[in-house]
């Protein structure tokens, strides 16, 4: 139950209603003097002041499965780890990081293209410089010294070669144009799943919920099922799991209706009583009003303020968080009455037989299946040992799922054996295509090196333009080798990388495929759950992800654990005696009281009645008790303390 979030069902007929007018002398009195002597009354809360609580974290799916949640009443530190959800996000986060590797390697491989067909565009380049250089060799010459249709032809040519370059140079432009936007989108797209994965890294940190105080952990309740909320529980994301508790630090918050706002002001004595003490009152001030009143849904349509009252610092009675409280201005505070103390010999509470070693059973947690089919369960009463089956599941779209991720696989293993060998003739190509550019280079560079006296001008002005072209086309070799290459490579990294992702899945979808049937992990005893219609599962049932259709209870530790009404709690004692009435064994047997609630709370989302957990251990452990079994509780209170410690007395 939440402490922040105040339900008070009072127990005793004073604390039925929210205000009460004196009937006396209201007839002859005038309207504002009956409206200002009028006594208020208002229903409160006893709240933890300084108390974190425990909030199941935001999740996609829902519900979810409580994960790691500490031990009812565990101490724990500033910083502790006390709960944390099961959160399928971590294989995502794998899958997400091995999607970033295959875009960076596909952006490498698409990139090193790209310069690839820069350098072919350069290589093009170079050629028709050289072309143009040669043209304006033939072009120079005088028209005088050669036939008209030699001289047009070289002045054609030129014009060609001129109109070529352009052509030439604006491929290579275009071509250094794409590698810069591709760059560009590379780390775009880089940046995006980066995002992704820092988000859902946030969204995992976020599935944990650290102790941000000092104190002890009290868990909270299903408002769904109305049980205790524990590890492997299934709870909604948003909902209260608990509470830490600090110091122990007690104040009180009650709610006063609009109209009974003009009758209470800051620093205003009250007088308080608790439905838990009977026969204490004590004094206490209004600390603060809300300024705008508010709605509060679980006592009506009405608006409320918001009244906190500081309790006295010292005070020799108890105090647990959700105990109920009357509160009235105060006079004077009244004597009590010790005759109005219970002074029953005995109590009889309802309760039930629990196992303190549950284990929840639940289907498992595979990507993207949300919904299963329950195809198999052991009976319910039914005892397990370790490794015996428990549930079995169905999803029918993981069979086909693996199907289809095992066909890809091996396509894209198909794929990489042949890219292996295309990776293999590509590197021998550039071999070849070096050597012939190195080779060329060396032909030119030898034939520019005869006597410039021996041969033409214009045949030696072209040898030393072939000598600088080939020797510029073998260096652009070197640089084209070595872009095809980190092309090569860049694309067997990006298919290994799918082939990484596809295996990842596989290994997903092959544990979730195992995990489908249930195995008991320890001893224990099946105990079925209800669905969202309150209906125990059963074979052919529809259960999503996140909730338990059944719990395997440990026989061999039981105990009884019974509510009491908050009226009557304060009989209750740590050592009390009491029998345990088995109807359904026909048994009763001894059993002494081991431990209280640490809180306060309503019994059920049916019966808003607030109660008290009490557990009570067997001075023997009979034979033959299944958990899940309802009994009876009787106490004797004939020799219980009754706290009055601080009360004025008669």
């Amino acid at each position: 139950m939440s402490l922040s979030i105040l339900v008070a069902f009072m127990t005793t007929p004073a604390l039925t209603s929210a205000t009460a007018i004196t009937p006396a002398n209201t007839a002859s009195a005038s309207p504002s003097s009956v409206a200002k002597n009028r006594p208020v009354l208002l229903t409160g809360e006893v709240i933890a002041k300084d108390s974190q609580t425990i909030f199941v974290p935001p999740s996609n799916a829902a519900p979810v499965v409580l994960r790691n949640f500490i031990a009812e009443g565990s101490k724990v530190k500033k910083g502790d780890l006390v709960l944390r959800i099961e959160t399928p996000d971590s294989s995502n986060i794998e899958q997400l990081e091995i999607g970033m590797q295959q875009t960076r390697a596909k952006a490498e491989a698409e990139v090193a293209k790209l310069e690839v067909t820069a350098l072919e565009a350069e290589k093009n380049l170079i050629t028709a410089k050289s072309a143009l250089a040669k043209a304006l060799v033939d072009a120079a010459l005088p028209k005088s010294q050669i036939s008209g249709l030699d001289f047009d032809k070289h002045q054609g040519e030129k014009e060609r070669s001129e109109r070529d370059l352009q052509v030439k140079q604006l491929a290579f432009d275009n071509a250094q144009k794409s590698i810069v936007r591709k760059k560009s989108d590379a780390d775009l797209e880089l940046k995006k799943q980066e995002i992704n994965i820092n988000y859902l890294k946030t969204q995992l940190t976020r599935s944990e919920v650290r102790a941000a105080q000092d104190g002890y952990v009290v868990h909270g309740y299903s408002k769904w099922r109305n049980e205790r909320l524990e590890e492997g529980s299934s709870a909604f994301p948003g909902n209260s799991a608990g509470q830490i508790i600090g110091s122990g630090q007690m104040e009180v918050r009650a709610w006063a209706l609009e109209a009974d706002r003009i009758y209470l002001k800051q620093g205003q004595a009250v007088k308080l009583k608790f439905d838990a003490l009977p026969g204490i009152e004590a004094l206490a001030s209004i600390a603060l009003i809300s300024n705008a009143p508010e709605e509060h849904n679980t006592w009506g349509y009405g608006r409320y303020f918001r009244v906190d009252i500081k309790l006295p610092e010292q005070q020799d009675f108890n105090l647990v968080p959700g105990m109920s409280v009357l509160i009235e201005p105060a006079a004077h505070i009244n004597k009590v009455n010790s005759n109005a103390l219970p002074n029953n010999k005995e109590m009889t509470i309802e309760g039930e037989i629990k196992s303190r070693s549950i284990t929840s059973v639940g289907p498992p947690s595979i990507p993207y299946i949300w919904q299963y089919t329950l195809a198999k369960i052991a009976p319910e009463g039914s005892v397990v040992k370790a490794g015996d089956m428990i549930a079995m599941f169905q999803a029918a779209e993981v069979p086909t799922k693996l199907a289809n991720q095992k066909s890809q696989l091996n396509e894209k293993l198909r794929a990489l054996e042949k890219f292996k060998l295309e990776q293999i003739e590509g590197e021998k190509a550039a071999d070849l295509a070096v050597a012939e550019a190195q080779s060329n280079a060396e032909k030119a560079s030898r034939k520019a090196t005869m006597p410039k006296e021996l041969i033409r001008r214009v045949d030696y002005d072209k040898l030393v333009i072939e000598k600088s072209l080939n020797s510029e086309l073998a260096a652009l070799s070197l640089k084209l080798h070595t872009s095809q290459a980190r092309a090569r490579k860049a694309e067997k990294t990006g298919l290994e990388t799918e082939i990484a992702m596809l295996q990842g899945k596989i290994d997903a979808l092959t544990k979730g495929q195992k995990a489908l049937t249930v195995l008991a992990t320890k001893p224990g005893m099946i105990i079925y759950k209800s669905n969202f219609e309150g209906e125990k599962f059963t074979t052919g049932s529809q259960v999503w992800i996140g909730l338990s259709i059944a719990s395997v209870a440990d026989p061999d530790k039981l105990f009884v654990l019974a509510k009491v009404p908050e009226a009557q709690s304060n009989s209750i004692k740590i050592g009390q005696s009491a029998r345990i009435n088995i109807p359904a064994a026909n048994l009763t047997v001894a059993a002494r009281v081991s431990g209280l609630g640490n809180v306060f709370h309503s019994k059920s989302t049916s019966q808003p009645v607030i109660v008290r957990d009490i557990e009570l251990e067997f001075d023997q452990m009979p034979k033959g008790l299944k958990p899940g079994a309802a009994v009876q509780a009787i106490l004797s209170t004939s020799g219980a303390e009754t706290i009055v410690a601080g009360a004025v007395k008669k």
